[in-house]
């Protein structure tokens, strides 16, 4: 018959073991959780998504562009008649790159239209107020950038927004022109990027990634001759 003695050793050996057991438990889940901790949690992306909106973004600003050429040709063609020697006279600068803006702009809808693939359904339109409300702004504001891009002052940077490269061409009224569309196209292209984020339901810890996404259509959209940021930070004049 064990003794009172025995039993307490007994009980002390069964406890001990219990606490052991316990023990490497708690060890057990500690290096769960810790190997845990140390996997990358991929959040997934809409690239797709992304894209495809940043596409048919680009497209309207240009519609809007054409809209915005077309309306003031509109105007000079309303406007009283000239004099004989205004008529016969040169065509002023202005009107010259009214006229190449507004052939950039109707040649570069006709190109999208045609890329539209031909399945009989029409392509989503852009409906969201505030992405239209930048649109618009951005179409109106294109006529002005453009010649600045063509010459070589303005670039897309891989960021998605107008860069400028060199001032040593302009007047000093031009560089302060020039400028202030920058800072007013970027202010709009940076509300517009929320706005995709929205559209989208993609997080805003994900801004970088959308102006990556946008700035590949920038890119593919440029004309020839203007110059690009590649993703590497290198420019190139494509």
């Amino acid at each position: 018959m064990p003794t009172p003695r025995h039993i307490t050793r007994t009980r002390r050996a069964g406890l001990l073991a219990l606490i052991t057991g316990s023990g490497k438990a708690l060890l057990w889940v500690m290096a769960c959780a810790g190997a845990l901790a140390c996997i990358t949690i991929n959040v997934y992306f809409p690239e797709a998504a992304v894209r495809d909106l940043s596409e048919k973004i680009e497209n309207a600003v240009a519609e809007e562009a054409a809209k915005a050429a077309t309306a003031e040709d509109s105007g000079d063609v309303d406007a009283p008649s000239e004099s004989a020697s205004a008529i016969d006279a040169p065509a002023r600068p202005s009107d010259l790159l009214r006229q190449a803006v507004l052939s950039w702009a109707l040649e570069w809808t006709a190109d999208e239209v045609m890329a539209q693939p031909s399945s009989g359904v029409a392509a989503p339109e852009i409906t969201n107020p505030a992405i239209r409300k930048i649109v618009e702004s951005r179409g109106q504001r294109l006529p002005e950038i453009q010649p600045f891009k063509t010459s070589g002052v303005l670039g897309e940077n891989k960021d998605a927004l107008l860069e400028l490269r060199s001032l040593d061409s302009l007047s000093l009224q031009d560089r302060a022109k020039v400028q202030k569309l920058v800072k007013a196209e970027n202010a709009d292209r940076e509300r517009m990027f929320k706005e995709i984020a929205a559209a989208t339901g993609t997080d805003l810890s994900q801004l970088p990634q959308i102006q990556a996404t946008y700035a590949a259509t920038l890119r593919d959209n440029a004309a020839k001759g203007e110059w690009i940021q590649l993703p590497d930070g290198t420019w190139k004049q494509k």
